[in-house]
């Protein structure tokens, strides 16, 4: 063994940073732990966040969310931090969709910011494994095997004409 865990965390330092991206993604998103820890996603989305917005950035919406038990005050009052809400807004964006948003270039203070303004698919699992198909209730369109012949039933909650096959 290489020493990494089953979520490929190789360190009690990543560990650590791990179960505290987790911690802040359960504040944003309202799944708990173990949901989010079940789509796999949780190492790819914390390193596409540390990425994009970089560790300042990251570690101070860390901070916010770990000082505070009333997120949408703290981060939407009058004398909220932009550039929290933006980042904030950005990580529940790719819990939800698999997809990084982009931050405005305005958004976050000089220097902080390390990569691309412009939205992407962070990988090939982040569409299928999207919140948004958990609060419908079915898979990703194209992702899930419906099984043979579930072409001619209607779908769950339909109501069919009487006689219909």
């Amino acid at each position: 063994m290489n020493g990494t865990d089953s979520s490929g965390v190789t360190s009690a330092r990543e560990r650590e940073d791990a179960e505290r991206f987790i911690g802040l993604s359960v504040a944003l998103t309202g799944f708990d732990a173990a949901e989010l820890a079940e789509t796999g996603m949780a190492e790819i989305y914390r390193s596409t966040v540390l990425r994009e917005a970089g560790p300042l950035s990251y570690d101070r919406l860390v901070a916010a969310l770990t000082d505070t038990a009333s997120l949408p005050e703290t981060l939407m009052s009058k004398d909220g931090d932009g550039e929290l809400v933006e980042l904030a807004r950005a990580v529940c964006h790719l819990w939800y969709l698999g997809v990084w948003p982009g931050l405005p270039e305005h958004g976050l203070r000089k220097g902080n910011m390390t990569a691309s303004h412009s939205p992407y698919v962070v990988s090939d699992r982040a569409y299928a494994e999207g919140l948004v198909w958990r609060c419908l209730g079915s898979d990703a369109p194209g992702t899930g095997a419906p099984g043979h012949g579930s072409w001619a039933r209607p779908p769950a909650g339909v109501p069919t004409e009487s006689g219909a096959r």
